[in-house]
């Protein structure tokens, strides 16, 4: 469970501070981080705020590990705050997964919705061009004439 809120940490590291990871994957959490900042800044703010809390009781739990190698006659009370701190790291994690995997989810929701927008757009754009034309070409053909009845 440790390792994997240090792995949250270190993605999150990444995306903030920057890393040698595959600009793919780099860019993609950027988009959706970006997303959820632009689309609600308070839930942005939530989520990484539980990403400082997660990281905040994995610290705890070293330090608990720390001290129980320290004094081992006192396991009993120190496990107890370990079961503890555990238990909170992973409501944490677990919430903020459930959490993220949503606006992962509605960000690529949204996408879909604008990329096939425009490309519904692009498609109705060719068909309105088309009867444009058709009608500028009906409209050509109708002035000639009267301009040829003009000179007759």
């Amino acid at each position: 469970m440790n390792k994997l809120a240090l792995l949250l940490l270190l993605i999150i590291n990444f995306v903030v501070v920057g890393c040698n990871e595959p600009e793919e994957i780099v860019d993609a959490q950027t988009q959706v981080y970006s997303f959820l900042k632009e689309m609600n800044p308070e839930l942005h703010r939530t989520l990484f705020k539980m990403n400082e809390e997660m990281v905040l009781a994995d610290r705890k739990i070293q330090q608990l590990q720390e001290l129980k190698g320290m004094f081992p006659d006192q396991r009993h009370k120190i496990n107890k705050s370990i079961r503890q701190w555990q238990g909170l790291s992973k409501e944490l994690t677990s919430t903020w997964h459930r959490l993220y995997d949503k606006v992962e989810a509605a960000y690529v929701a949204y996408k879909i919705d604008e990329i096939q927008g425009r490309k519904k757009f692009s498609a109705i754009s060719q068909e309105l061009l088309k009867e444009g034309n058709a009608v500028l070409a009906e409209a050509e053909t109708t002035k000639s004439l009267i301009e040829e009845q003009l000179y007759e």
